[in-house]
Formats: C-alpha cells, structure tokens, sequence
C-alpha cells in the first residue's frame, strides 16, 4: 500500500461526512483500498478508516462505490465478505500492543469501513530508507527491537488460526510514542478479490513464499518467510554495494534453483557477516528457505533462534495421577491431574449461585494434564524477570511480602508473559487452564459447594478479609487432587474469554476462545471475597490489563505421550 499522505483520484475528499467522521486527509492507498485520517465528530479523537475499494473490481460514482459490472459483482461482493471478516479478527487480537486493533465496523456508500486506532508512526520501510540516506543502517539491537515484539503479535495471529499473507516493511508501522512496531493492513480481503484478477495478487514481490505465487499449503511457515524477508532487507540495507536491498523474487530463485544456476538472492550470512551475530544471519536464511520443509515453522522457533535459545527435548513425565515433578529449579511444583468428566456449573438450587454458574453442562477431559500444585508466588515470579522475560517487570507486592507469597497486582496479560518465559525456559508446554479445567481441578471429583463440602469455616481458605492480606501458598489444606488454594486468597486467571453464561460452551474442557476476549475469566475468589464468592463454580472476570490486589494465576502444562 502506497502510504504518507498521497491522494488517489477516487478517494474521498478531504471534508467528507462520513456517518460519525469526517475525513481528513488519505494515509495511504493500494489495490483494494484506501486508509484515511479521520476525526470523529463529537469525541474530537482521531482514526483511521480503511475504506474497501478494490480498484479492478469497483469505481466510485460520487460517494457510492459499485462493481465495475456485473461480471465483477461476484468478485466485489466475495472481497466485502472477506473485509468483514478482516475486521472481526482485528477485534480479537486488540489486547495486542503490535497488532493494530479495530474499534468499529459499518457499511456505507455502497462498500463497507474499518475504523481502526490511528497510530502515530513511521512506515519501517521508510525508517529504514531515512536511516540508511544518513549513513546510520540499522544494527543488531534495532533488528531485535522490531522483530521480536512483531513476531509475538504475528506468533497471536496464528494462534487464532489466520495468516497475515503480505508482511513487508511498508505494513510494518513504528510507533513514534514507543517505537514499539505494529503489524498493520491485514490481508483477508486480498484472497478472495484475486481470484477475479492476476494483477491483484495477494502477496508482495520479494515478500511472498514460492507456495504463494504457486501451489503448495500455506501455513505460519507462510508469514515466516516473509518475515525473514523483512530481516533480509534490514541487513541488506547496511551493504551501500547492494542497490536496491530489497529481496529477489521468488520466481527468480526457484528457476536458478531448478536451472542449477547461482541464487540470485545473496544470503543474510553473506551480507550481515561482522555486523550482525552468526545466530541471527542463520535465523535470517532458514526463513528464507524455497522448500517451506525446511523453514523456520513457528513463531516460537524463530523467537527462540533471535534470543540464542535452544529448545530443550521434552521430558518424559508419568502420567500418573498425583505425581509431583518440577521441570526446572525456578519454575513451579506441577502435579498429574487425572482425565475424566464432571458436571460443569452449579444447579440451581446452590445456595449462593449466579446465573452466569449455568446452565450445567457436562464436560470430559480425555487426557491427563499437569497443574501448579500452588498459585505462582512472587520468587517464582522474579525468576521470570530476573532471567529476562515478564518484560523484565518487578510486580508489586504492597509491603505484603514476596518469596512464597502468591503473586498480586498480576493481569492476564502479564499470566500470558510468564507462561511464554516458562515454556521457553523448560521446552515444555505451559499455558493456563481453561476454565473448565480449572472448576474440574477444584472440584477434584466433588459436586459440592466447596472441594470439602457444603460448608466453610476460616481454616479452610483465606477470604472475608478475615486476615487483610493474602497468605504465603500451601497455608492450607489440599484439595482431593493435591491442589493448594483453589478457594480464596487469590483469583485466578484463566485463558477463557468471558461469557455470560455457559450456553455454547465447549464440552472437551478447551477455553472457550469466543465471547468478550477483552475480558478474560477469574476464577475461585480471593482473600477478601466473602464465602459465597470462594464456591468451585464460582465465576469472574475483568480486562486482560486489569492488574489488582485480588489477581493471582496459576499455570497448566500440557503432558506428552
């Protein structure tokens, strides 16, 4: 996409009332589309709204756009679906800072818009462009700062099971208040409007997989050259000799390959060789790979491979139920929590139930999986940030302690931090639970109010601000799976989004991904709740940024044959 304030002759003027907006200028604009700044007409805020006009499809007859005929009503009409459906995954990655976020979606003027934050910043090809003219390329540690918080955004994205399709430095925006990179102008449209034109592709020369220009499966793998792309030309662009560092086509390097000629592209261990580390040049030219068998697969790899991480081979566990293991010496004690079914919720006739608690439901969880016997604690935190990951934040603990008392003023996203660092650190799968893995592990085979029964007295749990402050984990009694504070103390996070009831939910014990993924569920109370609120079916929630002196978590890994 063309981007700086360039006009394109079809796009709205500046001045145009467009339902709560008014345009200001055109950000940027390509084959599909057009981005303006816009400022709403009673809040004052700005945006940026991408307005759906792909140009061999459609045209615009004063504000009305409208197919170019009726053999590209289909094509229009399949690209404004996809736009649609653009703007839904948008809105379930917002949480994310590297991933721009979607505040609305309407239809107007015959086409549809996405209204998204507008972001202050600098297009990273033309941050590079600007730093290369001043004879200042970009280095290691600028190549890091980029790539690593936009591949933990990307590593978001796949997870939710999409692809980017048409990552370049262009759609690589970085943001003048942090400098912190943002992945926008994602690609959903783009699939389906260039099946009605060849000149439409949905990729970028020099960007784009050979299974992209050609046949073969898309995959993370996908995103992950082009990714590499991107690193390439960040290298490339310290080397004056070298005009211009931008990529070789995929075309070109598949038939050299196929003809037994020299690549015509040269690799990032050959151009980055002095400046940049061996680690980093290889990570570079894996992604590159014609043979997608042979790329970087992951997100998680890549990162790995940038920070000099090696994945560790998984460690055999019995799956036993109630073995106890610890997979490294800074992380938390697990223990095996059998497979098995319960009935999800409460009834209706529990004494202090709310009706989000329904309607019942059975789940069945098939396979064994571990959980933190104790909430994570403040030194199992500070490990984390000590050894550089949680973003290397010092989590407060309100003069209340820290060693073994359990983490606070903790949000989900931060939960997501720890997890990531731990699985990094161990080559295991840490997670947190799902929700009904959660409620299966409290009840621990109980379908009472509580794990050990209808009843509760203050020597069972910390809560009702009986003590004023959390307790240090294991103060009390385990439940019938070995778990320590499953009521009380503190809230825990789970991976859930939040629902208001349990209608449609998942029946395997997966988290429930669809819903408020703004908000995310808390589960079992805290030390200042009142004893109806401590239940095993008890339920919360709040914004994944959300941090308080009730917020704790505890971890999940999942077991490997």
């Amino acid at each position: 996409m063309a981007v700086g304030g360039q006009e394109r002759r079809d796009a709205l003027p500046r001045g145009a009332a467009l339902r709560d907006y008014t345009i200001e200028e055109v950000l940027g604009h390509g084959g599909f589309g057009i981005v303006y700044r816009a400022r709403h007409n009673e809040l004052g805020n700005r945006v940026a709204v991408k307005e759906y006009l792909p140009i061999e499809l459609a045209l615009r007859e004063g504000a009305a756009v409208h197919p170019r005929s009726e053999d590209c009503r289909e094509g229009y009409e399949d690209g404004l679906r996809r736009f649609r459906d653009e703007a839904r995954a948008l809105t379930e990655f917002q949480a994310h800072p590297s991933i721009v976020s979607c505040r609305e979606f309407f239809r107007a003027n015959g086409t549809a818009y996405l209204v998204m934050e507008y972001e202050h910043g600098l297009p990273l090809s033309k941050l590079l462009h600007r730093r290369e003219a001043s004879g200042r390329p970009f280095d290691e540690a600028d190549l890091l700062a980029v790539m690593v918080p936009l591949l933990e955004g990307l590593q978001r994205v796949h997870e939710a099971g999409m692809l980017h399709r048409d990552i370049k430095p262009s759609n690589i925006l970085v943001r003048r208040s942090d400098e912190r990179p943002v992945l926008i102008d994602f690609g959903a449209a783009k699939q389906m409007t260039a099946k009605h034109s060849k000149s439409l592709a949905p990729f970028t020369e020099g960007y784009a997989a050979l299974e992209q220009v050609g046949e073969g499966e898309l995959g993370p793998w996908t995103d992950l050259y082009a990714a590499g792309a991107v690193m390439w030309r960040i290298v490339a662009g310290g080397n004056p000799p070298w005009e211009p560092p931008h990529p070789v086509k995929v075309e070109r390097r598949a038939s050299a390959a196929l003809r037994g000629e020299a690549e015509p592209m040269p690799s990032a261990k050959t151009l980055g060789a002095g400046r940049f580390s061996p680690r980093v040049l290889e990570a570079i030219d894996r992604c590159l790979k014609l043979n997608e068998k042979k790329r970087v697969r992951d997100c998680g790899e890549l990162l790995g491979l940038l920070r000099g991480e090696t994945r560790r081979r998984p460690r055999a566990v019995s799956v036993a139920a109630g073995t106890r293991f610890r997979d490294c010496a800074e992380g938390p004690e697990m223990v095996v929590i059998p497979a098995g079914s319960f009935l999800m919720g409460s009834p209706e006739s529990e004494e202090g139930r709310y009706g989000d608690e329904g309607p019942q439901h059975r789940v069945t969880i098939r396979e064994p999986f571990a959980v933190g016997v104790y909430p994570v604690t403040f030194e199992e935190w500070d490990a984390c940030a000590v050894d550089g990951g949680c973003g290397g934040y010092r989590l407060h603990d309100a003069g209340w302690g820290r060693g073994r008392q359990p983490v606070i003023k903790v949000s989900w996203e931060d939960a997501q931090a720890y997890v990531k660092w731990l699985s990094r650190k161990t080559g295991e799968e840490y997670r947190l639970l799902s929700e009904a893995e959660w409620e299966y592990a409290a009840r621990a085979g109980t379908t009472t109010r509580y794990s050990f029964g209808d009843e509760i007295t203050p020597s069972d749990a910390n809560y009702d601000g009986n003590i004023g402050k959390p307790q240090p984990v294991g103060s009390y009694r385990a439940n019938g799976f070995g778990l320590h504070d499953m009521h009380g103390n503190v809230w825990e996070w789970v991976q859930d989004c939040l629902n208001e009831s349990y209608a449609w939910a998942p029946n395997n014990g997966d988290a429930w991904e669809v819903g408020d993924c703004s908000r995310r569920v808390l589960r079992g109370g805290s030390w200042y709740g009142g004893s109806r609120n401590l239940r095993s079916a008890i339920r919360d929630g709040d914004r994944t940024g959300s941090r308080s002196n009730y917020f704790g978590f505890r971890v999940a890994r999942t077991l490997k044959p």
